[in-house]
């Protein structure tokens, strides 16, 4: 079965960025002005039109022969769950020392939009790993998700995943720049101090 939901067109790259910044799901008027470039984008997707949602526009370089998330992994390959798990709860970020609960917890029924603007550089499973680990890092498993049942993400297709919908970030195959997108439906709890404010919708 496909995650693929749709397909867009980004706009001419800008380098803009926002990252979990809440908004209305399919409401441009709800972000900053300089994110008009991507109004028409923002219009057209939405989980739960209507409703409080977390916008992510990330458009950077990459580098060739490396996957945009190799930083952070811990394994040779980079597959990833968008939660971690920390004393049975699911989140993001850092975790109470004293609770041991990540900073931003999230329902388990959350629902994502993922897209960017290069083809053959995110591999998704249609499949939830519910066994992950504090951080969403689950390269140690990776045999348990071969290239050959990932369905490889093409430039401007949608896709809708879970929080925990494993996925894997593919080494790019040459130097450019990057338009990624993600919309973050409701059954966000709490917010890091990396979240981009919006002066519009300051009580989200």
């Amino acid at each position: 079965m496909s995650t693929r939901v749709e397909a867009i067109s980004f706009p001419n790259y800008s380098g803009v960025r926002c990252l979990m910044m809440p908004y209305i799901q399919g409401d441009p008027e709800s972000v900053p002005d300089g994110y008009a470039p991507y109004a028409a984008i923002i219009e057209s997707l939405a989980i739960e039109r209507g409703q409080v949602g977390y916008l992510t526009i990330d458009e950077s370089p990459v580098v060739a022969g490396k996957p945009h998330r190799g930083d952070r992994a811990k394994h040779g390959r980079a597959i990833h769950t968008e939660a971690g798990v920390s004393s049975g709860v699911y989140g993001w970020g850092r975790c109470n020392v004293w609770g041991g609960r990540h900073a931003v917890t999230l329902d388990h029924g959350v629902r994502i939009l993922l897209a960017n603007s290069l083809g053959a550089t995110c591999a998704i499973w249609d499949a939830e790993h519910y066994d992950t680990t504090e951080d969403g890092d689950i390269g140690h498993v990776s045999d348990l998700y071969p290239l050959s049942d990932a369905e490889i993400m093409e430039a401007g297709d949608v896709h809708e995943i879970g929080i925990l919908t494993p996925h894997e970030s593919l080494p790019v195959k040459r130097a450019g720049r990057r338009q990624f997108l993600r919309i973050v439906g409701r059954g966000v709890h709490g917010r890091e101090p990396y979240f981009t404010r919006n002066p519009l919708l300051e009580s989200a």
